[in-house]
């Protein structure tokens, strides 16, 4: 269950239902206008996922509307959040990194973009870098790329908790094109950030700083700051960033800050 929110201390009516007396007046009189029980009974709003009729008794922004609770209030997107699931998001929104958005899909065939990576396509295009994709075609038969639902429970990208899907089809891995001035800055500063924590969730990485040495980063094969060599093929134009396939509704902040021609 979505625990409630409190009341903020908020005066409550007593138990006939009639405002509480202030003193103002006699014992068995109804609240005077200008009793301060009449006034936040008056002005009291209902906070999110609290069950309501209308929009106008929800609080600031909040509409009324249908989450998984039935008809409560809730945030419309870009609204501030704070349910794992999205329960005070309005219709099918998901709350990621405390504001709704990103309209939940049906988890069904075919594979479609993790929410965290649709999050990090949008920068990328802000950024005017190139976007190779984040489900994979047919020559990928293996790993992040490849929806949960079509892989054997083998595959290295399903082993460990962390790997545990939110949905068995969602692609958990972007090919982020290296044509934009700062790219190779950006890759620098990225594995800098998840050595530090600075940057959570992410399963693996593969480029290259300089165009030509490839590398490859993963918590299996450490995070020393120039990788390992990377003995497959490509990823000399383009960096692979793969996600932890149970964080596909965080925001990891993978392209967050930055530009075609500075970072954060």
């Amino acid at each position: 269950m979505i625990a409630q929110p409190g009341d903020g201390g908020r005066d409550r009516p007593s138990a006939d239902g009639a405002a509480s007396d202030t003193g103002g007046g006699p014992a068995g009189e109804d609240a005077q206008p200008g009793d301060v029980g009449a006034t936040d009974a008056a002005t009291a709003c209902l906070e999110a996922t609290r069950p309501c009729a209308n929009e106008n008794e929800c609080c600031g922004d909040l509409a009324c509307g249908t989450t998984t609770l039935g008809q409560v209030c809730c945030g419309n997107e870009g609204a501030s959040c704070a349910t794992a699931g999205g329960e005070d998001c309005c219709g099918a929104l998901l709350c990621i990194a405390g504001r709704c958005g990103y309209e939940a899909r049906e988890c069904t065939s075919p594979c479609f973009p993790a929410p965290a990576l649709q999050i990090e396509r949008d920068r990328l295009a802000t950024i005017g870098g190139s976007f190779l994709g984040i489900c994979g075609d047919a020559s990928h038969t293996y790993g992040y790329h490849v929806p949960a639902a079509l892989l054997p429970s083998s595959d290295y990208s399903l082993q460990g908790a962390a790997n545990a899907p939110v949905c068995g089809w969602h692609g958990c891995a972007i090919d982020i094109g290296m044509d934009w001035p700062v790219s190779r800055t950006w890759l620098r500063w990225l594995i800098q950030a998840i050595r530090e924590d600075r940057i959570t969730g992410i399963a693996e990485v593969i480029g290259s700083y300089d165009g030509s040495n490839v590398r490859y980063w993963s918590d299996g094969s450490g995070w020393g700051t120039d990788g390992q060599p990377y003995s497959g093929s490509g990823h000399d134009t383009w960096t692979h960033v793969a996600i932890y396939r149970s964080t596909a509704l965080a925001d990891h902040g993978i392209l967050a800050g930055w530009t075609g021609s500075s970072g954060p």
